[in-house]
């Protein structure tokens, strides 16, 4: 029966694979032709896009989102979106449940991916996690793209979490770019990713994800001084969240 259900698990995983490769395939002239119009309108349009593919990808991959607290959803107003980071698919689930102008903090190295590079590069912002300077850089570009009227995805643990713990180091990136813009911080919690999609496996099971929605923590509510409370609010609210759903305190792996 492992044998079986190993061989299914591969094969639905070739499915899922095939899927992505061919919307991409189809979504990436668009971004490219947006990108060389100049035209700020259009490649704010070309957002969506992507947003739309991972909808999509998630349908045919048998993977169900229900949304917790879902009526805290504010679809025209800008925030710093920060979750908990258990796998690739995180990002698709950010793109799926996010109704906002949305842009990613990735790490630099997938601007080395074909395609999902391209789109760092020229719609997101890519971030050199072991370079302070580079850091920096990458804290001066979202600053300025929040201009536009964008909103921010990003995942403070700086990489996949595949240990048994709830979480690894949380850095204060996400809470430094809410002061330095008076942007608020939107808490979500991503239950079942790393399930579906272990980080350490690279393989794909149907199912259910569930999104928990928390309310918006605003910079006039801490201070460079109270950063590492505010941290703390946050891992005590994604805890409480993660506790219900593994009661033991910490992952299955």
């Amino acid at each position: 029966m492992l044998l079986i259900k190993n061989i299914l698990t591969f094969l639905w995983s070739a499915w899922c694979m095939l899927v992505f490769v061919v919307l991409a395939i189809i979504c990436f002239p668009f971004l490219v032709v947006a990108v060389f119009t100049g035209n700020s309108k259009i490649i704010k349009a070309a957002h969506y896009l992507p947003a739309y593919g991972a909808r999509i990808a998630l349908f045919l991959w048998g993977i169900k989102i229900e949304i917790r607290n879902k009526e805290l959803i504010d679809a025209k107003g800008q925030y710093i979106y920060i979750s908990n980071h258990r796998s690739y698919l995180d990002a698709f689930i950010a793109a799926n449940v996010i109704p906002n102008f949305l842009k990613y903090l990735g790490k630099a190295e997938m601007l080395q991916w074909p395609m999902i590079g391209y789109l760092l590069k020229n719609y997101y912002v890519p971030v050199w996690r072991k370079d302070k300077d580079n850091r920096a850089w990458s804290m001066q570009e979202m600053e300025e793209k929040v201009k536009t009227g964008c909103s921010f995805f990003i995942c403070p643990e700086g990489t996949c979490n595949i240990s048994e713990d709830f979480f690894i180091r949380f850095y204060h990136g996400a809470f430094k770019l809410s002061l330095e813009t008076g942007i608020p911080i939107v808490p979500l919690t991503f239950i079942g990713a790393g399930e579906r999609m272990p980080r350490s496996k690279f393989l794909l099971t149907p199912g259910s994800i569930i999104v928990y929605w928390h309310p918006p923590i605003f910079p006039s509510e801490f201070s460079i001084d109270t950063l590492d409370e505010v941290r703390e609010r946050v891992l005590a609210i994604m805890r409480k969240d993660l506790l219900v759903h593994y009661p033991e305190g910490k992952y299955e792996l």
